[in-house]
C-alpha cells in the first residue's frame, strides 16, 4: 500500500515547469525573438496538443508544453517592457522630473527622512513620454513628522532626481540583478520631491492606521522592554527596520532572518488562530473559509502585501479553498496552483529569491521532508510490547517528544536541501548552524505567532490587558529566542561567507535538487535508487566541487 504522504499527484506541476522553461529563456537572452513570434508558438502548441490527443500521450504533452513555455516567454518580455532607443543607444543617467505611483515602499530606519521602493510612472517630461508605464525603483526625500503624507502603496508624488538605466543583463550578486530580476528598467535617485506628495486612497489609508493601530496593540505593555517590543512588531508585522542592525546581524548570520518575512510560517499560523477563533463561535464552514479568508487578505495588505506575503496567501487559500470545496486537492497541487497564478500575474517574481526560496523550500518539505518524517515515525515504536494503559507518564512524554524531534530533524534536513544553494547563490552565505538553530527558532516563533494573533484579536475588541497578556508571553519566548541566536553567532564556523565558482550554479543546483526530489517521490524513494540519502550526496557534490572563498566569519 502506497503512503499517504507519496499518494500526491499535481498534474499542473508540468505546466508550471513549461512556464518557467520560457520565463526563464525570455528573461535570461537565451532567444529574443519578437512577440508574434511567442505567439506563433503558442498556437503551433495548442495546435500540435489538439491534433495529437488520438496519436498517444506524448504528442498532448509536447504541444502543451511548447504553447505553456511560449506563454510564458510572451509574458515575462511583455512585463518587463524593454525601450530600444534606450537600449540602442546606450544612453547615459539624466536629471528628470517624473511622476510616480508607488507600488512598494522598501524598509528605512525610523526617522530617516527619505523613501525607496518600487513605482510605476505616471508622467514625465515631453522627451521622456516614452517612461510612463514602466516601473522604476526610487529613491526620494520624504517630509516625516506629524500630518506628512505617508510613503506608501498608492501614493502618488512628483519628483527631480537622476535617472539612470538599468541594463539588461547586469553582473551576478548587484543591486541591478535585483532589480532586473524584478523586471525594472530604470533607477531613479537622488530625488528631491516638487510639490507636496498625494496620499493614498481612501484603502490605503486604512491600511497605514491599521498597521500602526496593530503596532500599538503590540507594544502595550512592553514599555520597558524596548528591544524585545521591536522583535515582536518585526515578527508579526514584517516591520524589519523596528529592529537595530545589531539586532538583524545575529539573525542573519544564524541564518533565522526569514523568521521576519510575512512568509508562508507567518500566514499558515495566522490561518490556523483564526480559524480556530471561528469554531470556537460555531460559525459555518462556508462563513469560516469566507470570513478567514478575508481577514487573512486584510492582514497581507494592512502589512505591505509584500510579495512573499501574497505567495503564501494564495498558497493557503488554494489548500483551504480545496478542502472546503471537497475537490481532490492536496498541498502539492495546491502549491502548483498558486505558484502558476503568481507566474501568470507577475512573471519575474521566479527570478526572485523570495520566490524561489519559499516555494523551493514547501516543495521540498512536501516531496521529501513529509515522507522522510512518516518513514522515521514508523520506526520510532518505544514499548510497543507494552499495555497502552502502561505507556503514560513518563513513557508517555518520551514517545511524543521522540515524535516531535523526529518531525523537527526530518523537515529541518528538507529545507537545508533547497535553502543552502539558494542562500549561498543570493547572499554569498554558509550557514551550516542555521539548521540546528532553525529545529530550535522555528518552532518557538510558532508560538511567538499565537501570542501575537491573540494579543492583535484581543486589543482589536478593546481588551488591552489580555493583549498585554499575550504579548508578555511573546517577550518571553523572544527573550529565549534572541539568547539562543546570541550564542549560536559566536560559535565558530556557524556562518561564513562563500561563493559560487559560476554564479548560475545556485538556480542550476536549486533546479536539480528540486527535480531529484520529484523523481525520487514519484518513485516512492525506493532504498535500491539510493532513497532518502541521493539529494544530500548530489547536494554535497555541489558544495565541494563549486564553492569558493570559503573562510571564517570573524
Amino acid at each position: 500500500m502506497t503512503p499517504r504522504s507519496l499518494s500526491h499527484r499535481a498534474p499542473l506541476l508540468g505546466l508550471l515547469l513549461a512556464w518557467a522553461v520560457g520565463s526563464l529563456a525570455a528573461h535570461v537572452g537565451w532567444v529574443a525573438w519578437s512577440p508574434v513570434v511567442w505567439v506563433g508558438l503558442a498556437g503551433a502548441g495548442l495546435g500540435l496538443a489538439w491534433a495529437g490527443r488520438g496519436r498517444g500521450v506524448v504528442w498532448w504533452v509536447a504541444g502543451l508544453f511548447l504553447a505553456m513555455a511560449a506563454a510564458g516567454a510572451l509574458r515575462t518580455g511583455q512585463e518587463r517592457q524593454r525601450l530600444a532607443e534606450w537600449d540602442e543607444l546606450a544612453l547615459p543617467p539624466r536629471e528628470a522630473w517624473l511622476g510616480l505611483r508607488i507600488e512598494r515602499v522598501f524598509a528605512t530606519p525610523p526617522g530617516e527622512a527619505r523613501a525607496g521602493g518600487l513605482a510605476e510612472v505616471i508622467g514625465a517630461e515631453a522627451h521622456l513620454r516614452g517612461l510612463v508605464g514602466q516601473r522604476v525603483q526610487f529613491s526620494v526625500d520624504w517630509p516625516r513628522g506629524p500630518g506628512a503624507v505617508r510613503a506608501w502603496r498608492g501614493a502618488e508624488f512628483s519628483a527631480l532626481g537622476v535617472l539612470r538605466p538599468v541594463a539588461r543583463y547586469p553582473e551576478e550578486a548587484t543591486f541591478d540583478r535585483f532589480l532586473a530580476d524584478a523586471g525594472v528598467n530604470f533607477s531613479f535617485g537622488r530625488a528631491r520631491l516638487r510639490g507636496e506628495p498625494r496620499a493614498a486612497g481612501a484603502w490605503g489609508r486604512f491600511c497605514v492606521e491599521a498597521g500602526d493601530r496593530l503596532e500599538s496593540i503590540l507594544r502595550s505593555g512592553l514599555g520597558g522592554q524596548e528591544r524585545l517590543a521591536d522583535i515582536h512588531v518585526a515578527m508579526m508585522l514584517g516591520r524589519q527596520q523596528e529592529m537595530s542592525e545589531g539586532q538583524q546581524d545575529l539573525f542573519v548570520r544564524t541564518g533565522t532572518m526569514h523568521l521576519f518575512a510575512i512568509s508562508g510560517l507567518h500566514i499558515a499560523g495566522i490561518a490556523l488562530a483564526v480559524n480556530l477563533l471561528l469554531t470556537v463561535l460555531r460559525l459555518p464552514a462556508g462563513v469560516r473559509f469566507a470570513a478567514g479568508t478575508l481577514m487573512l487578505w486584510v492582514f497581507v495588505e494592512v502589512t505591505g502585501g509584500t510579495p512573499s506575503a501574497v505567495r503564501a496567501f494564495w498558497m493557503v487559500t488554494c489548500l483551504l479553498g480545496a478542502q472546503f470545496w471537497r475537490v481532490p486537492g492536496n498541498s502539492l497541487a495546491a502549491l502548483a496552483v498558486s505558484a502558476l497564478g503568481v507566474l501568470v500575474v507577475a512573471p519575474h517574481q521566479l527570478f526572485s529569491a523570495s520566490f524561489q526560496m519559499s516555494y523551493g523550500i514547501v516543495a521540498a518539505l512536501l516531496l521529501y521532508g513529509v515522507p522522510l518524517q512518516e518513514k522515521w515515525l514508523e520506526r520510532w515504536t518505544p514499548w510497543v510490547r507494552l499495555p497502552g494503559a502502561d505507556r503514560g507518564g513518563w513513557r508517555g512524554l518520551v514517545e511524543q517528544a521522540g515524535r516531535g524531534s523526529i518531525s523537527a530533524v526530518a523537515l529541518g534536513l528538507a529545507a537545508t536541501l533547497v535553502g543552502t544553494p539558494a542562500t549561498l547563490g543570493f547572499f554569498q552565505l554558509m550557514t551550516p548552524g542555521g539548521f540546528f538553530v532553525n529545529l530550535l527558532l522555528i518552532p518557538l516563533s510558532t508560538l511567538v505567532l499565537f501570542a501575537g494573533v491573540g494579543a492583535m484579536l484581543a486589543g482589536g475588541v478593546g481588551l488591552v490587558s489580555l493583549a498585554s497578556i499575550f504579548n508578555h508571553a511573546a517577550a518571553l519566548i523572544l527573550a529565549g529566542m534572541e539568547a539562543v541566536v546570541t550564542g549560536a553567532a559566536g560559535v565558530p564556523w556557524a556562518a561564513w561567507p562563500a561563493r559560487f565558482v559560476w554564479p548560475g550554479l545556485a538556480t542550476g543546483a536549486t533546479a536539480g535538487i528540486l527535480a531529484l526530489l520529484a523523481v525520487g517521490y514519484a518513485r516512492g524513494w525506493r532504498s535500491r535508487e539510493g532513497g532518502f540519502w541521493a539529494p544530500y550526496v548530489v547536494l554535497g557534490l555541489v558544495l565541494v566541487l563549486g564553492v569558493r572563498g570559503v573562510r571564517l566569519a570573524p
